[in-house]
């Protein structure tokens, strides 16, 4: 067949296949494929379809007729990271309430075991500002510590999955940089209630008590 125009590189099958060589024939030996593009809304493709198949059978009454959506053909390479996609956002929420609770409950145990030295230091003078930087301190301290932990692990696994694919981004240190202050600061809107409960607690009450 005469070559009449060639095209640049483009992809036909997923991102985890390179790209291969193809040719567009007008008349395929064994298959014909039509691409056609569908003007107006959706609620007049059907009509379309039906009158595009009509005249296809009776061009070539003896081929079997069948159509697909790119974008859906496009989808179905994807489906497995979807469903990861959506795994993986309903396990994070589920990970970080967990974690919310978690943190709120030793904030709580903790600001209790600590309600006289509280207390003392308000006596001192320490201001309120002060005591929150100190109560959060410590709390601040481990998230970083989980953190540390945590980073390497990801970029591993995020490195490993990317390495299925011929054609992939790169990991940026700024996703997991913004990683980070998500973390911290859920961490400190969790613990903020009652650091800044005990803060503001009367320290005689707490001193009272032995």
């Amino acid at each position: 067949m005469p070559i009449v125009g060639v095209v640049q590189d483009f992809h036909i099958r997923s991102f985890r296949e390179t790209i291969k060589p193809l040719a567009i024939a007008s008349r395929a030996s064994e298959h014909l494929t039509f691409n056609i593009s569908l003007s107006g809304g959706s609620s007049t493709w059907p009509s379309a379809i039906s009158k595009i198949q009509k005249a296809f059978k009776e061009v070539y009454p003896e081929d079997n007729w069948h159509y697909s959506f790119i974008d859906e053909t496009i989808a179905n390479y994807y489906k497995a990271e979807q469903y990861t996609s959506t795994l993986l956002k309903w396990a994070t929420f589920l990970s970080i309430f967990i974690s919310c609770l978690g943190l709120a409950g030793v904030a709580l145990y903790i600001m209790n075991q600590r309600q006289k030295e509280i207390g003392v230091r308000k006596v001192l003078g320490v201001t309120v500002t002060q005591l929150l930087v100190l109560l959060s301190t410590d709390f601040l301290l481990f998230i970083g510590i989980a953190f540390m932990i945590t980073v390497p692990a990801a970029w591993w696994w995020a490195h490993s999955w990317l390495q299925d694919f011929a054609y992939k981004t790169t990991l940026s240190w700024e996703i997991f940089i913004m990683a980070g202050v998500f973390m911290g600061a859920v961490a400190l809107l969790t613990i903020s209630l009652q650091t800044i409960r005990a803060a503001l607690a009367n320290p005689v009450k707490s001193l009272a008590v032995e």
